[in-house]
């Protein structure tokens, strides 16, 4: 490590000298993208998960990477409702998840739910960097629609990870969606105003 004694004054000659010493280093950091890993989570077939690989790559602009598959737990599934409570899923990914991955998005295949609402797309932790969506209830006879609507699902989870929180405006990726019209109404581009938030809340920390 080096260590410099506090002077008001440093040379152009040693400010050269320290820009050789650190230069490779911070040029190696610079180039390194943060990584948003992607896993298939019980059944779900990973053509699902490679499939969305790369409008993720192209809207959260980083390296996006397929992931070893998750099990779905026992004991999310409610028997009385024949579906699976998305919230019981979210721990399973925050086990599993590297500490070189920003985020791990799980993909399901299967219908979820939370108490409140009769179903639900997906289901994000921000705290822990983790969501997961279903494929379950995107499905559609057109394969292009179908792919559309499943970017548009993983995207908004992937939002509410980064501390996005739903928009007013319906067109907005981050619109709360209650039906497929309106998931396939919204797409999977972020407002103006959320898009800046996005880049906010992903910029790193200033160094002490």
């Amino acid at each position: 490590m080096l260590v410099l004694e506090s002077s008001p004054v440093l040379s152009l000659g040693l400010l050269t000298a320290l820009a050789a010493f650190v230069s490779p280093e911070v040029s190696r950091q610079a180039r390194e993208k943060p990584v948003i890993a992607v896993a298939p989570v019980g059944r779900t077939p990973r053509e699902a998960v490679e499939q969305l690989l790369p409008v993720l790559r192209e809207t959260f602009h980083c390296d996006i990477v397929a992931a070893a598959g998750v099990f779905l737990p026992t004991s999310s599934f409610n028997a009385s409702r024949a579906q699976y409570l998305s919230s019981a899923i979210l721990p399973v990914l925050a086990a599993v998840k590297r500490p070189e991955w920003e985020r791990l998005l799980g993909v399901a295949d299967v219908d979820l739910y939370v108490p409140d609402l009769n179903f639900v797309f997906g289901e994000a932790d921000a705290r822990r960097g983790v969501a997961v969506f279903s494929l379950d209830r995107l499905r559609d006879a057109d394969e292009r629609l179908a792919a559309r609507r499943a970017a548009t699902e993983a995207i908004h989870e992937l939002g509410h990870t980064y501390g996005l929180g739903h928009c007013s405006r319906s067109n907005c990726v981050m619109w709360f969606s209650n039906t497929l019209v309106e998931t396939d109404r919204k797409g999977v581009r972020f407002c103006p105003e959320h898009e800046r938030e996005l880049a906010r809340n992903r910029r790193p920390p200033p160094e002490n």
